[in-house]
């Protein structure tokens, strides 16, 4: 691993452009002749694959986690066309795509106009023994009562960026309709973004502040015991290619509550390891939260099953794999 430190600029665009700048002279330092293959990921490195791709005729593979379009639910300045024809561009230049479910590569081939056989799905793993922590109840009650959950009371987790593709502002609007079939429940939202103070003023405008609880930016053993305490998590993305948390809640042996859209279906079976909720639909939310609090039964179902998938599918040993056999496959083909 070697590191970057490129000039700062608070304008993201025009600083990613300088960071790849940066990569580059790191490459020639290095000796981009030591390297077989460039692979990056997302547009804010598209750059250097190309420009080494040229001059050093080395296989580039692209990864592409999202789309601007999708991150934004499509296109509305200048600086998301700029980031939208990178994007572009990284398609035509590099000699694969990697992308993290067949949802994002649908998207990327009817966007950009990408050939099918050009863009690889392979999915995003976890170490799923990573979340398996040991937590007797005096200790979750404990940590419960630390972020101000009652024992008693049902816990509700929502995990991720408070931006618009995360929609947790729909959560947000399904949570009184969750309060008139479960009165003892908390909501808590672990996660900062553009959209915090908007989506606060909404919980006081709905009357259910008190019931809301604003952690911020939260990871490592805090994020694993928030997964282990919850009664349920719900991830209600209005665009998710993938979505990560869903298993490390999985994993976790956590519920989950997903919308029915992107990668999330492709993790996700209907009432086999989680349960579908319509995308920015509050009634539909709060009838998935309810149909986990409300039946231990199919509760215990979907996590016994959802432990199985995410042990059996997403191991980072697949993941590897595949991933060499693409860097192959652009070798051959470059």
């Amino acid at each position: 691993i070697h590191r970057i430190k490129p000039i700062k600029h608070s304008h993201f665009l025009i600083w990613a452009l300088i960071m790849a700048n940066f990569m580059e002279k790191k490459l020639g330092i290095l000796g981009i002749d030591n390297y077989d293959v460039v692979h990056c990921h997302d547009w804010m490195t598209s750059p250097v694959g190309t420009n080494a791709k040229h001059m050093a005729n080395k296989p580039y593979i692209q990864s592409i986690h999202s789309t601007e379009r999708g991150r934004c639910g499509g296109i509305h300045s200048e600086d998301s066309r700029a980031i939208n024809d990178m994007e572009w561009w990284s398609t035509y230049e590099s000699h694969a795509i990697i992308t993290v479910s067949n949802s994002i590569k649908d998207e990327i081939c009817n966007i950009f106009n990408t050939p099918h056989d050009k863009v690889n799905v392979i999915y995003n793993g976890i170490n799923p023994w990573e979340f398996e922590i040991q937590m007797d109840e005096n200790e979750i009650n404990n940590f419960r009562m630390h972020i101000g959950v009652q024992p008693d009371e049902k816990m509700i987790l929502f995990v991720g960026r408070l931006a618009y593709q995360k929609g947790a502002e729909y959560l947000i609007r399904a949570f009184p309709k969750i309060l008139s079939n479960h009165p003892n429940s908390k909501l808590v939202i672990a996660g900062t973004g553009d959209m915090k103070d908007y989506l606060e003023n909404l919980a006081f405008q709905l009357g259910c502040k008190d019931r809301i609880i604003f952690l911020g930016f939260t990871n490592g053993n805090m994020l694993k015991k928030l997964y282990k305490s919850s009664d349920v998590c719900v991830i209600p993305s209005v665009y998710e290619p993938f979505g990560i948390v869903v298993l490390e809640a999985m994993a976790s042996g956590t519920p989950v509550v997903v919308s029915s859209v992107g990668g999330l279906v492709e993790i996700v079976q209907h009432d086999y390891n989680g349960v579908w909720t319509y995308p920015q639909n509050p009634d539909s939310i709060a009838w998935g939260v309810d149909r986990v609090l409300s039946d231990w039964e199919f509760k215990e179902h979907i996590v016994n099953n959802a432990k199985h998938d995410v042990y059996g599918k997403y191991s980072w040993d697949a993941i590897a794999k595949e991933t060499v056999d693409v860097y192959k496959k652009a070798n051959y083909n470059k």
